[in-house]
């Protein structure tokens, strides 16, 4: 266990030093893209479901994105080889995966600390001080529950543009076909059961339901997204098609 987290400290902070050479590239899209989502939808919706609009944006920093970067990353090491000296290494893909996943988190979790005061200051969301520990829990387990879904874009794909593809296409579905910007109260039950399916739904469920106070639904949200979270670090874990591609 301690091998691990050493290994997956040292990868991240190789990592890391990649991210932070492309910051600018990377700021924009995960900073200002979103924020640049939340006005838009701010100002069409109805005041009341501007929580909702708040945290839909959130959900596209912590879990689109995560999917983005992870399946793209892999992608990106396919077409360079860095991937081949990967899975010739004897590390657990978990080492690898988390690695890439942890080099973006810090500016997912500064894009939704930022949209979160934007929400609190231009729409009015009540956002007590002390539920922002809480929210920033919030933040990281569907940032975990997502891990499983661009690991297996990337090992699956073929090329990197094939990969880019089919985490643009599951990017799209997660964020627009699924309840993040509004109720999933709302959708017909043959949907809904569908919608229940993805972890994003379960994080904007966990969101709304922490800024709303409703315990009960924060506890049963929690419980669905640790699962989905437990699911990525054995589907990783596993290693599918990790040594075949």
């Amino acid at each position: 266990m301690m091998t691990t987290v050493r290994q997956i400290g040292v990868a991240t902070s190789m990592t890391l030093r990649a991210t932070f050479r492309e910051l600018g590239a990377i700021l924009g899209f995960v900073v200002l893209f979103p924020l640049a989502f939340l006005f838009f939808l701010g100002a069409i919706v109805q005041h009341d479901l501007r929580t909702q609009v708040v945290v839909g944006a959130i959900m596209m920093e912590m879990a689109l994105l995560n999917v983005n970067v992870v399946g793209q990353s892999i992608g990106a090491d396919k077409e360079s080889k860095l991937y081949d000296l990967w899975v010739s290494l004897p590390a657990s893909p978990v080492v690898y995966v988390t690695s890439i996943a942890l080099s973006l988190l810090p500016f997912s979790l500064l894009s939704a600390v930022l949209t979160l005061t934007v929400g609190a200051i231009a729409f009015g969301v009540s956002i007590p001080l002390a539920l922002v520990p809480w929210l920033l829990l919030g933040f990281l387990l569907v940032w975990a529950s997502t891990l499983g879904i661009g690991f297996a874009i990337g090992v699956f794909g073929r090329t990197p543009r094939q990969i880019n593809q089919i985490a643009q296409f599951v990017g799209i579905v997660m964020t627009f076909f699924a309840p993040v910007f509004y109720p999933v109260t709302i959708l017909p039950e043959p949907i809904r059961i569908i919608a229940y399916l993805w972890p994003i739904t379960w994080g904007t469920v966990l969101l709304t339901g922490l800024l709303a106070a409703n315990a009960t639904t924060v506890l049963e949200a929690t419980g669905v997204l640790a699962g989905f979270a437990l699911g990525s670090v054995v589907l990783i874990g596993r290693g599918i098609r990790w040594r075949q591609t």
